[in-house]
């Protein structure tokens, strides 16, 4: 799903970044198994930290955090993430 979001938000000025939590080999395989191709950063051992700076306070996963033009959390979601959850978001997003 986020890879065809990529794909489709490109030309209006959206960029999908996945920042993985596991090792890096992993994180390869499941880039190359799945065809990702939007860029994917890897935490390291400061992934779990940086999503409770982000708001994730349990440091569950899965965690999505939406960046507005200047940096900023617009929004964020703590588990699974619907398709039409993202479209609603990016939408406002792009209408402010």
């Amino acid at each position: 799903m986020l890879i065809s979001v990529s794909e489709k938000m490109a030309p209006k000025g959206v960029e999908v970044v996945g920042i993985a939590v596991d090792f890096a080999a992993k994180v390869r395989s499941f880039v190359k198994d799945y065809k990702i191709s939007y860029p994917v950063l890897l935490a390291g051992d400061n992934g779990i930290e940086l999503m409770r700076a982000a708001g994730n306070g349990v440091g569950g996963l899965p965690y999505t955090v939406f960046l507005d033009r200047r940096g900023r959390i617009a929004h964020e979601k703590l588990g699974k993430l619907s398709r039409a959850e993202v479209d609603t978001q990016l939408d406002k997003m792009l209408q402010s």
